[in-house]
């Protein structure tokens, strides 16, 4: 399949470049073969509902990801965590 982002793309963005990420993801022990399986359905999502007749760039991404970390939260955390914009996508603990 031809994603917009590749499901393991998504998953590297967010460990490497989204502050806050790895450690909730260290400190909740959640197996990397979830967070994969997330990826593929969030970037399934996005690749259908996508209208092929319009760009994507940088920022589409960056909505790619933050819908990832927001199923992952959604799924997996019981903490008070959310996304935010500060001015970059990060991950905080309320």
């Amino acid at each position: 399949m031809n994603y917009l982002v590749e499901p393991q793309t998504i998953y590297d963005v967010s460990m490497e470049h989204v502050n806050g990420f790895k450690q909730m993801i260290i400190d909740e022990q959640i197996p990397k073969s979830q967070l994969l399986t997330i990826a593929r359905t969030v970037a399934e999502h996005w690749t259908y509902s996508w209208n092929e007749d319009e760009g994507f760039g940088s920022s589409d991404r960056t909505f790619v990801v933050k819908d990832f970390i927001d199923n992952v939260i959604g799924s997996f955390v019981y903490k008070e965590y959310k996304t935010q914009f500060n001015p970059y996508l990060e991950v905080v603990n309320d």
